[in-house]
């Protein structure tokens, strides 16, 4: 028998070495799929978007492991996707197992091919875009409410030159009336809203400003989010029934920000939800230390509440200057809590239906010292 020469198989073991540890470290979900739609390759990165593990999966059929509703695009069933002949590219959306929050993926489809086999299978490409499309959407939400900023700011400084005239009107008239209780009453009522209107057209001028500027300081997020739990906590207790959760990360999770105004964003989306829940109800609110596959760590802040939600046609709007749904609401909360987390280089996103209304919002976790 011919003595087997282990030197010339050697760079072989070493090539294959190399392809197992690409397979395992390419920050792409890879899935591999047999001519029968059995997986039989499943890396690390497909388990982290999917949040299923290699172990489960492997030899199990495409369709047994991913139901008709695992994936929003119809495109991606088992027939096609053994179909495929070229590379095709779907965009869809999925829930992963682990996961409450829907990620929005670009998939890739290709045929496996073998030089003496032809076509013996199916590979899967994953990529987690879920970041690249919020922060597309809140480009063309920064968009929108840039032109509708600008055009009522120049509306808001109109209304502020009559506003001076009638709220010197009204001082003179309740001076004049002091004798006259129910005339008093009425100019009062006057001057009031007058005072409401200013307050409205002021915090409309304050944050439509594409220069406003950051009281900056590396700060740790929780601290944003304690005090503004506090300074809710009477409006929290006046509510009955109304239970609050929170689970906030171990680790301090430090941004570069303003202080003062994180507060209002947190407080306004703590109200927003108290609003949300009439009759009672419950507040979850966590904090996560998470990294996209591809991009820098992001503080992420999520406020659940099980109210009544925000309808379906309102959604889209809830971001737009005077959209309210509330009979005495300005319609500038979320603009403002918008603009703020933008100035911050963060993001929101939020989402509801009958069961309830999540918002998450992502920050920049600072890299550099905690003291700055």
């Amino acid at each position: 028998m011919t003595a087997l020469n282990t030197a010339a198989y050697k760079p072989l073991t070493q090539q294959n070495c190399y392809r197992a540890h690409i397979f395992e470290s390419i920050p792409t979900g890879l899935i591999a799929l047999d001519s029968d739609g059995n997986i039989v390759s499943f890396n690390p990165t497909a388990e982290k978007i999917t949040g299923l593990a290699a172990e489960d999966v492997l030899g199990q059929t495409f369709d047994g492991v991913f139901k008709a509703d695992s994936f929003q695009n119809p495109a991606l069933n088992i027939k096609d996707i053994l179909n495929t002949k070229e590379t095709t590219e779907i965009k869809t959306k999925m829930m992963p197992a682990n996961q409450r929050n829907h990620l929005h993926l670009n998939v890739a489809i290709s045929p496996l091919t073998s030089v003496s086999d032809g076509k013996i299978g199916t590979v899967l490409s994953m990529t987690d875009i879920t970041r690249v499309q919020n922060l597309e959407l809140q480009a063309k939400r920064t968009g929108r409410l840039a032109a509708m900023g600008e055009m009522a700011a120049r509306i808001a400084h109109e209304i502020r030159n009559p506003l001076g005239s009638i709220e010197l009107f009204s001082t003179m008239l309740i001076a004049d009336l002091q004798e006259f209780e129910e005339l008093k009453a009425l100019a009062e009522h006057i001057s009031a809203g007058v005072k409401s209107i200013n307050n409205i057209v002021s915090n409309l001028l304050l944050f439509m400003r594409p220069d406003q500027q950051l009281d900056e300081q590396v700060l740790d997020i929780h601290e944003a989010l304690k005090d503004s739990l506090f300074f809710a906590r009477h409006l929290l207790d006046a509510q009955d029934g109304i239970e609050v959760q929170t689970e906030l990360a171990a680790e301090t999770l430090f941004i570069k920000g303003d202080l003062e105004l994180l507060k209002q964003v947190f407080l306004n989306l703590i109200l927003n939800a108290i609003q949300a829940m009439p009759d009672g109800g419950r507040l979850q609110i966590s904090s996560h230390n998470t990294s996209g596959l591809q991009s820098a760590p992001w503080a992420e802040v999520h406020l659940v509440d099980n109210g009544c939600g925000i309808a379906k046609a309102d959604l889209p709007k809830i971001f737009d200057p005077f959209h309210t749904t509330r009979k005495k609401g300005t319609g500038l909360g979320l603009t403002i809590v918008h603009n703020i987390i933008k100035m911050h280089g963060g993001s929101i996103d939020i989402t509801s239906s009958a069961e309830g209304t999540k918002c998450v919002v992502f920050l920049p976790v600072w890299a550099g010292s905690p003291n700055g």
